[in-house]
């Protein structure tokens, strides 16, 4: 990932309701490269809701969330070539090998699949040899360890994580905090999770409640 990219996050009083009940209100803040960010709650007070938000998969009820790249805002189509974004409650194409699948995601969004690129993650998650075998083959851990590269496959400048090592062993656990540190200096990073390693590799925390 290039040093020049200059990853800036702006939001700005963002609210969520679902009907009457509001699940948050007026979030604030700003980041740029090199920042992470924890947001931590007990289960229920939105962490999840708003990493959607964030990432533009479920809409705000108020305020704004601006991705900035070079100074330049990214418009809502664009976001998905700049961001990677991992959660529990994704779903992969099991139908598809492994190699497969992140291809089509870089399809989709928009951009060529860079075969080194895409080696080095399958080798560095512990998954080089089993690329080319269908998904519904795999543990749970292993398709985990499958949305990380599908994640990462393009060098993002964001990155969103929810609850990261979910179904993943000590070794995917490893590789995953490996991957986020090799890109923590030139990229925002937002992590939802209340687990205290996982709080470690962030500076900034928000807390829900």
């Amino acid at each position: 990932m290039s040093v020049t990219v200059s990853p800036e996050l702006n939001v700005a009083r963002i609210t969520k309701r679902f009907g009457l009940r509001t699940i948050f209100s007026n979030i604030t803040f700003q980041l740029g490269a090199g920042d992470a960010l924890a947001i931590t709650g007990s289960n229920g007070s939105g962490k999840s809701t708003l990493v959607k938000v964030l990432a533009n998969v479920a809409e705000r009820t108020e305020g704004s969330v601006e991705w900035r790249l070079q100074g330049t805002a990214l418009p809502d189509e664009g976001l998905p070539q700049h961001l990677g974004f991992v959660a529990p409650y994704l779903q992969l194409y099991t139908e598809f090998t492994a190699w497969e699948h992140v291809e089509m995601v870089q399809k989709l969004r928009g951009l060529p699949m860079e075969p080194q690129k895409g080696k080095e993650l399958f080798q560095q998650f512990g998954l080089l040899g089993r690329e080319h075998e269908l998904l519904r083959t795999f543990s749970s851990g292993m398709l985990q360890r499958v949305k990380f590269i599908c994640a990462l496959v393009h060098s993002p400048p964001f990155l969103i994580l929810d609850e990261p090592a979910t179904n993943l062993d000590e070794q995917g656990i490893q590789a995953m905090r490996q991957m986020i540190a090799d890109g923590a200096p030139h990229r925002i990073t937002i992590i939802a999770t209340n687990d205290a390693d996982d709080l470690t590799m962030c500076s900034l925390r928000l807390g829900l409640e």
